[in-house]
């Protein structure tokens, strides 16, 4: 049997964002009886509550079904990166800075197309099957 951590108010987790929707680095800000109730996202820096994201159970047929995306990126996807050279992606690492590249490897979406930096520390990021919004410059400071 798993033991569940404690955390304590600054701590960090790593869980999707209510905000930007994607899994991000967030900092405990409250608590209560040991169990942490809000958190605050390092990417978008919005405070939301905190929820532990549970695995559904797959229901007899459902894998015959189509997911659907929240966004489609595949027409993009063909013209951007069309005229791409496999050198031009970058393996990603949140705390390196990708401001003046076109691309990168990610190791769970596979290679991405930056379409738009939207801070110093989120690029908005085409991959096959989706967009994202990824960390950039991030330092553990």
């Amino acid at each position: 049997m798993a033991t569940e951590k404690i955390y304590a108010i600054g701590d960090e987790i790593f869980t999707e964002c209510g905000k930007c929707k994607s899994e991000m680095h967030h900092i405990v800000t409250t608590m209560k009886d040991d169990k942490v109730k809000k958190v605050m996202c390092k990417g978008c820096n919005s405070t939301h509550v905190f929820r532990v994201k549970k695995k559904k159970a797959v229901k007899a047929g459902a894998a015959d079904k189509p997911k659907v995306k929240r966004r489609s990126s595949k027409k993009d996807w063909g013209k951007l990166t069309a005229d791409m050279q496999d050198d031009e992606f970058i393996d990603y690492n949140m705390s390196l800075d990708f401001t003046q590249q076109r691309g990168i490897k990610h190791h769970k979406f596979g290679n991405g197309v930056i379409i738009k930096v939207l801070a110093t520390t989120q690029l908005e990021v085409v991959f096959q099957d989706s967009i994202k919004i990824l960390v950039q410059n991030y330092s553990m400071n």
